[in-house]
């Protein structure tokens, strides 16, 4: 286990110094600050206008630091060859992986906290306190665990731009398995139906992590919601990070 944290450490420390983090940090900064305006041009609730225009732009950019950040880092390791030097000490190619995924994960939720306290300041000015930020930050720092263990599982494949073009298709579909269950209902071929309906089975849901709707809206949700996702995160993390060390294991570095 220890081993794994200092993998997290030193994968945290040289995120934090990441220039390309920096500049998704700032540039989310500065389009939750356009939100104010769009909030003002746009016909409705300007609140929730700010609200929902910056709560996507918190899970984009979220998104893009899994995928250009965190998967990007391993990638540069495996590429330099610095991976040889971490793997000739006492530490195995799992726990290495473990680390990798911990420390890229806890980066993605410090940016997800900054990103959504700044949000929410915002929102303060307009004398409305919308704590919801909060819960909708919660869910996506759980929703960006899960596609950090897929981009890591992804990123130990050969080919950068698959990588990143199989992590996105994840995350976008991901959030379509619902849709494409409703959709299997429609079909009236009863093979298709049945296929349709256990792709979308098979699909990691990522929609168990979305309430923006609620939290925009005020709308109440069951408390066993909240269970029912965190544990959907074990699962789909553990076989997720199960599969990136196995994948992991058969390359050769």
């Amino acid at each position: 286990m220890r081993a794994v944290l200092n993998v997290a450490r030193i994968t945290i420390k040289e995120g934090f110094r990441d220039k390309v983090y920096l500049s998704f940090l700032f540039f989310a900064v500065l389009l939750l600050i356009f939100s104010i305006f769009l909030g003002m041009l746009v016909v409705g609730d300007p609140t929730k206008v700010i609200a929902d225009f910056g709560l996507a732009v918190i899970s984009i950019f979220a998104l893009l630091m899994v995928i250009f950040v965190g998967g990007g880092s391993l990638m540069k390791e495996i590429q330099k060859k610095t991976v040889l030097v971490v793997l000739s000490k006492p530490i195995n190619r799992g726990e290495f992986i473990m680390g990798k995924i911990l420390g890229i994960w806890l980066e993605v939720v410090v940016n997800i906290f900054l990103m959504s306290l700044f949000l929410f300041l915002l929102i303060l000015a307009r004398g409305q306190a919308l704590w919801g930020i909060f819960v909708q930050a919660g869910l996506l720092s759980l929703e960006m665990g899960v596609l950090t263990s897929i981009a890591i599982l992804f990123y130990t494949f050969p080919t950068y731009f698959l990588s990143m073009l199989f992590t996105l298709s994840f995350y976008l579909v991901g959030h379509l398995a619902p849709t494409i269950e409703k959709a299997s209902r429609t079909i009236n071929n009863p093979f298709l139906r049945n296929l349709t309906r256990w792709v979308s089975y098979l699909i990691p849901n990522l929609e168990y992590f979305n309430l923006k709707n609620q939290v925009i809206y005020g709308l109440k949700v069951p408390a066993s919601f909240y269970l029912k996702s965190f544990l959907y995160f074990l699962l789909l993390v553990f076989v997720f990070t199960a599969l990136s060390i196995l994948s992991f294991e058969k390359r050769e570095v």
